[in-house]
C-alpha cells in the first residue's frame, strides 16, 4: 500500500424505502487524506437526500480527526436543516470515547448497533 493513499473506504448501501433510511459504512482512517477522498461522495449524497435517516455505520473506523468531526457536524446541520435525522452507529471504543469528549454523542443520535437503530425505528 502507498504510504500517502488514504486508508478509507466507503460503502453507501442501497437505501431501505420502506423504513426510511440509508447506511454508509467507513472504514479505516477518516484523517485529512481519508476526508478528502471521501468527501465529495457524502457532499452529493447529502445534497438532495430523500430518507428520513442518513445512517453512519462507524464498525470499522479506526480513527476521525477533529477536521473529520467538523465535517460530521457540517452534514448534521445540513440535514436538520431539511428536516433530516443524522444517526451514528456502532462506533469503535476509542472512537466513541473521542466522540463523546467533545460532545458529538450529545447532538448526534447514537445507538450501539444498526440492529438497534432498526428496531428504534421499527
Amino acid at each position: 500500500m502507498n504510504p500517502y493513499e488514504p486508508n478509507i473506504t466507503i460503502a453507501i448501501h442501497p437505501p431501505d424505502e420502506e423504513k426510511n433510511y440509508q447506511i454508509v459504512e467507513l472504514s479505516g482512517d477518516m484523517d485529512k487524506q481519508g476526508l478528502a477522498k471521501i468527501k465529495p461522495q457524502l457532499e452529493q449524497l447529502s445534497e438532495n437526500f430523500s430518507y428520513q435517516y442518513l445512517v453512519f455505520d462507524l464498525s470499522h473506523l479506526n480513527f476521525i480527526n477533529s477536521e473529520s468531526i467538523g465535517f460530521l457536524m457540517a452534514l448534521y446541520s445540513h440535514l436538520v436543516k431539511m428536516k433530516k435525522i443524522f444517526v451514528i452507529t456502532d462506533a469503535k471504543e476509542h472512537v466513541k470515547d473521542v466522540l463523546s469528549v467533545i460532545g458529538i454523542l450529545g447532538i448526534i443520535q447514537y445507538y450501539d448497533s444498526i440492529e438497534t437503530f432498526k428496531k428504534q425505528i421499527a
